[in-house]
């Protein structure tokens, strides 16, 4: 059971990404989530569950789950952000269930992946010569993720000898133009001729190491400028975000709405919606504590992983350095599932069912907090389209009526003053009204960048020059 969940995920997901809204992000979720209880239930009650579920080389795993969810729970961004946090907790599931698929189950979730590679490859085919959108809205929204999507999927298709896929997915890495691509590639492939070095000596590797040293100059050779000038300005972003909160962090996935806040007026490309670094960006979302955790995890299974598929994770790991495709769920799910190595225990554990049954209680709870929120989420979606109408029809009171539960209620209530504000600053009667939602937001988010610039905006106005200093004096004490 739990391997055509994992089959319908890897297969499906990378194909949809580009068009992943709230509820199809929120059906891969409940799928994994779901699909995991069910299975250790069953399990449970059946032939046992395995033991390595229990093993100590989990902990830390564990540790990270609860810390980051510790970090969007005390997050003044959770109500943008928390359903991010399920795209995290889905991939972290896969990581832990993974490895106890038997042989068969594990050959079907790899055809799956196979399946998924071929069906991106002919979207981007679709994009490219029949709807002309392929640039614009590439499958996986970016072609730096498409491109390591392919990275990860090629040293995969050689460890099965499908050289077709692998011939595609290179094609899809050189069609992309993607250089974070071609280094996370070269990273690999050294990373293979060192091993072949060490294993065999340094006959028949010299060339190869010669020819890596060519393409990674010309790889150096192609960046250029403004790229590496836009990543240094995200990077000190994600850097000073990190130094005003080294411990909780903002929140999984919190840096599209906390960056502009911390990246200095007139710097070149203000504003980005990835740090374009994710080790970074991990560490400025999730703090200190859950960051070393969460690496050392990564670098532990990728050094336990064994054959080509190693290489994949190598990639990946080297591409994250100058690029955020992990940031992306669909790669990071198939990058977790990469990454969980067979388990070669067979030895089982039988709980009583005392445990059992405190287990299926807990987990009852933990489903209805779940569905309880999904619901709060989807409400809210539904009272923001109907604000929407009503502020287009001239009825900006009703708009606000709309929203009334949302700001009464601490979860959403960012988001809908941020949502009045932005519908009120573009009114032509709104008077002082954006300000008064913007001055609300900063009181429960003083890192509310967009409610930052916008009473600067409207404080520039003749006549509010006493707001303005007062303002400016106000942000200088968040951001020193």
């Amino acid at each position: 059971m739990l391997s055509y969940i994992f089959c319908a995920v890897l297969a499906l997901s990378p194909v949809l990404q580009a068009v992943f809204d709230l509820r199809l992000q929120l059906a891969f979720q409940y799928a994994v989530g779901l699909g995991c209880l069910a299975w250790l239930f069953l399990r449970a009650f059946g032939e046992g569950l395995p033991a390595g579920l229990f093993k100590r080389r989990l902990y830390p795993l564990w540790g990270v789950a609860a810390l980051t969810l510790f970090s969007l729970v005390t997050s003044p961004l959770r109500g943008y952000i928390f359903n991010e946090w399920g795209n995290y907790a889905a991939g972290l599931l896969i990581l832990v269930f993974s490895p106890f698929l038997d042989k068969e189950e594990r050959a079907r979730t790899d055809l799956a992946v196979v399946i998924g590679a071929w069906l991106v490859f002919a979207l981007s085919l679709l994009q490219a010569f029949a709807l002309n959108n392929f640039a614009a809205r590439p499958p996986l929204t970016n072609l730096n993720a498409l491109a390591l999507f392919a990275v990860m999927v090629v040293p995969a298709a050689l460890a099965r000898r499908n050289w077709w896929l692998a011939g595609a997915m290179v094609i899809l890495m050189v069609w992309t133009q993607s250089l974070g691509a071609a280094l996370a590639a070269l990273a690999a492939a050294g990373f293979y001729a060192v091993v072949r070095l060490r294993a065999g000596g340094s006959k028949g590797n010299g060339p190869l190491l010669a020819i890596l040293a060519i393409m990674a100059a010309g790889a150096f050779y192609g960046l250029q400028a403004d790229s590496v000038a836009g990543r240094l300005a995200w990077w000190h972003s994600a850097w000073k975000m990190f130094s005003a909160k080294p411990l909780t962090g903002f929140g999984h996935a919190s840096f599209t709405w906390v960056q502009a806040a911390f990246q200095p007026a007139g710097s070149f490309r203000e504003y980005a919606i990835y740090a374009h670094n994710y080790y970074l960006e991990f560490l400025a979302e999730n703090g200190l504590p859950a960051a070393l955790l969460w690496f050392g995890v990564l670098l532990a299974a990728a050094r336990a992983r064994t054959g080509l598929v190693k290489y994949s994770l190598i990639a990946a790991l080297a591409h994250s350095v100058v690029d955020f495709g992990l940031s992306v769920p669909a790669n990071f799910w198939l990058f977790c599932y990469l990454l969980g190595s067979p388990a070669p225990e067979t030895e089982v554990v039988r709980p009583s069912r005392a445990h059992v049954r405190y287990a299926l209680a807990f987990a009852a709870l933990l489903a209805a907090a779940m569905a309880s929120l999904t619901y709060r989420s989807l409400s809210f979606e539904k009272a923001l389209a109907r604000a929407l109408s009503e502020a287009l029809a001239g009825r900006p009171d009703l708009a606000e009526a709309e929203l009334r539960p949302a700001l009464e209620s601490g979860l959403f209530r960012g988001p809908a003053l941020d949502f009045l504000g932005r519908l009120n600053l573009t009114a032509p009667d709104a008077g002082f009204r954006p300000a008064v939602y913007y001055e609300m937001a900063l009181r429960g988010n003083l890192y509310d960048a967009g409610a930052w610039r916008a009473l600067k905006r409207i404080y520039s106005m003749p006549g509010l020059e006493k707001q303005a200093e007062g303002l400016e004096r106000r942000r200088l004490e968040v951001f020193k």
